[in-house]
């Protein structure tokens, strides 16, 4: 399959960037308005074509991209006949949203009765990561199909993992962010510690970066968190969803951990739920 064109489904913090870094690939990018004009201008800058309506995104779709905010929208979006019934036949669907499992096997349902290609594949890497490219990529589905979107993700992507078949993606998904949760938070804790112990931030970054204690979150955090910087990159209230759905999907275990952090943003997000999702320190610095 060669593809030329491919449609784009979510220009929000994660997904504008990962649009431009297909267009800096050479694809040909179909876009449209929803409610936020500013990324579409934007794209419309760096050469997207704007189109009136998701009817003509998805019929100049080779490969369509969605990566929406939850299950809510993959619904009313993908399983919409203004979508579903236009793509061509020959296209696939790369669906890179952090929702639950159910969800994307009832969309991979619909599509694949229709005839059409699924890959499941939400992304972990941050809007760093979105920017630079190196985002990691969890697909769930078939081998061939990746194979066949393998060049778009890579537009995209550093890491490409096949992890299991359809749904797989958005349970491993749901893995990372509960671990991620938990762990913004024990930074969190950690940055209050250092601070009340007067040990120099660069020093303690130093040190716990060569040693045990050391994670992704403390490290790539802890400059942000020492100057409360929370402007949103992964917002707050978007870290509460996928811990929840983390948290439902585990439902018959025992996860004190995840519940105890599902708790502690589910309180937050009222008053920091548009901030980054470092914002859950201001529960604790």
């Amino acid at each position: 399959m060669t593809v030329k064109k491919v449609g784009f489904i979510g220009l929000g913090a994660m997904g504008l960037p990962m649009a431009k870094n297909l267009l800096n690939s050479g694809y040909e990018l179909h876009i449209c308005a929803h409610k936020n004009r500013k990324p579409v201008d934007e794209m419309i800058n760096e050469g997207a074509i704007e189109h009136p309506s998701l009817r003509e995104v998805a019929s100049n779709s080779d490969i369509l991209i969605a990566i929406l905010p939850a299950d809510k929208e993959m619904e009313s979006v993908l399983l919409s006949d203004e979508v579903i019934s236009n793509l061509p036949q020959h296209s696939i669907l790369i669906e890179m949203t952090s929702g639950s499992p159910a969800m994307m096997k009832e969309v991979s349902k619909a599509y694949i009765e229709r005839g059409l290609k699924v890959l499941d594949a939400p992304v972990s890497g941050g809007t760093i990561g979105a920017e630079q490219g190196t985002l990691t990529v969890m697909a769930g589905g078939n081998e061939k199909t990746l194979s066949e979107v393998r060049p778009v993700l890579e537009g995209m992507a550093k890491q490409i993992y096949l992890v299991g078949e359809i749904g797989a993606g958005k349970a491993i998904k749901a893995i990372n962010q509960m671990l991620a949760s938990v762990h913004m938070i024990a930074a969190s804790e950690a940055v209050a510690l250092g601070e009340e112990l007067e040990i120099d931030k660069e020093m303690m970054k130093q040190v716990i970066g060569n040693s045990s204690g050391a994670s992704w979150m403390f490290m790539n955090k802890i400059d942000s968190l020492t100057i409360r910087d929370f402007k949103p990159g992964f917002k707050l209230k978007l870290m509460r969803k996928d811990v929840g759905i983390a948290a439902n999907e585990g439902k018959n275990l025992n996860l004190p951990f995840t519940q105890n952090a599902l708790r502690f943003y589910q309180e937050a997000e009222s008053e920091f739920g548009e901030l980054d999702f470092s914002a859950i320190s201001k529960k604790i610095l």
